[in-house]
């Protein structure tokens, strides 16, 4: 697994995804597998790249100002859409930080469930679980050990990732509607009603989201 040299960001590699790889031949059984079947196939043949995804969720710097990737805080939560567009941008410009899209969130699942199954899974589990029931995952309100609150950053490692769910992912706009996407789901809700499929899109771009981190990507073209 390919990381940047802190290993806070590892490489998605999307554009190995194919319509002809076997966890693709799967046939849904549910309408968010079929819906999430059909995102992943138009995002493959769109030609997604690859990119750059943090292990763990963002959090603030100590002095408020900024973020940061370090385990044991609390998830940099409450900030509005403009404004996260804003950090992202000013993470680290020289690694062309931004904000990632649906089409790289859906692609990034797919390279998840694909990595299950090379672990072991079955394919309708790993399916099932990404697509309608994800608490084994992430932290819900129903997952083992759940807690009341937001857990801190770095928790429940699955494939090398931390932090599914516990907080939404706010994502970009890459369907020209001039809104954003929040992806998978909170440790309030229930991990079947928000798997980490789950995407809804909002408008309200100057509210702050009190559950919500930004998803940030840095791209792999700036590679040396």
């Amino acid at each position: 697994m390919k990381t940047t040299a802190d290993g806070m960001f590892v490489l998605i590699e999307a554009s190995k995804l194919s319509p002809e790889d076997a966890f693709l031949q799967y046939e849904p059984k549910t309408m968010m597998q079929e819906l999430f079947k059909k995102r992943l196939v138009s995002a493959i043949k769109r030609g997604v790249k690859d990119f750059y995804r943090p292990r763990i969720d963002p959090s603030f710097t100590e002095d408020g100002t900024g973020i940061c990737y370090k385990s044991g805080r609390k998830p940099a939560v409450g900030k509005s859409y403009n404004c996260w567009v804003d950090v992202a941008k000013n993470f680290n410009p020289d690694r062309k930080s931004r904000l990632g899209k649906r089409s790289e969130y859906v692609a990034f699942l797919g390279v998840l469930i694909k990595t299950l199954v090379a672990k072991g899974w079955s394919v309708d589990e790993a399916w099932l679980t990404v697509c309608n029931d994800s608490k084994k995952l992430g932290h819900y309100r129903n997952s083992k050990n759940a807690k009341d609150d937001f857990e801190l950053t770095g928790s429940r490692e699955i494939g090398g990732f931390f932090d599914l769910a516990n907080t939404y992912k706010v994502l970009a706009d890459d369907e020209g509607m001039g809104a954003f996407w929040l992806a998978g789901g909170t440790f309030w809700n229930i991990s079947y009603i928000y798997p980490l499929a789950y995407l809804d899109q909002y408008d309200y771009c100057n509210c702050n989201l009190d559950y919500s981190v930004g998803w940030l990507v840095l791209e792999s073209s700036t590679d040396h």
